[in-house]
């Protein structure tokens, strides 16, 4: 988690605790969207009145995913191949990117035999780790059936 994202959960913390949830929401809105399937000011004020706080890791994985430092995926995401490759685009070098390119799709649906995100990017690691570049992998369910965060670095 970079700086940014420990200030953004900061400020939401500081907001929470004066009740300034429209702030919060005018400022974050495409996160708690992402994060808590809110679509307007009314079904965000009807959740922390519900709730009263949000849950800090969750919180700072999907901030991570806005700010773009990992890629969320959805536990049903389906085909999902274009999304990795994009992520991982200016991430690793161009050559291995076309390597990765001709490999099996990856189609996340956690129901199916196989379906999770850690087998689909198996394939992905097989290249990738031995030089070097890991690729990581966390899930959250705190509040949603699942959602996964693929970001990637050097070793």
């Amino acid at each position: 988690m970079t700086v940014q994202v420990d200030e953004d959960t900061k400020r939401i913390q500081e907001l929470l605790s004066k009740g300034e949830y429209q702030a919060i929401f005018d400022q974050y809105a495409p996160v708690l969207q992402d994060m808590l399937f809110v679509q307007s000011l009314e079904e965000w004020m009807d959740f922390i009145r519900q709730e009263g706080a949000l849950e800090e890791e969750p919180l700072k994985l999907y901030l991570s995913a806005w700010r773009g430092e990992c890629l969320l995926l959805g536990c049903y995401e389906g085909e999902a191949t274009q999304k990795v490759l994009d992520y991982l685009k200016g991430r690793i070098p161009d050559e291995l990117l076309e390597r990765l390119n001709g490999l099996a799709p990856v189609v996340i649906d956690i129901d199916e035999l196989n379906g999770t995100l850690e087998k689909q990017i198996a394939p992905y690691r097989e290249i990738l780790d031995p030089i070097g570049w890991i690729l990581h992998i966390e899930f959250e369910d705190v509040y949603c059936a699942g959602a996964y965060f693929l970001s990637v670095e050097v070793r």
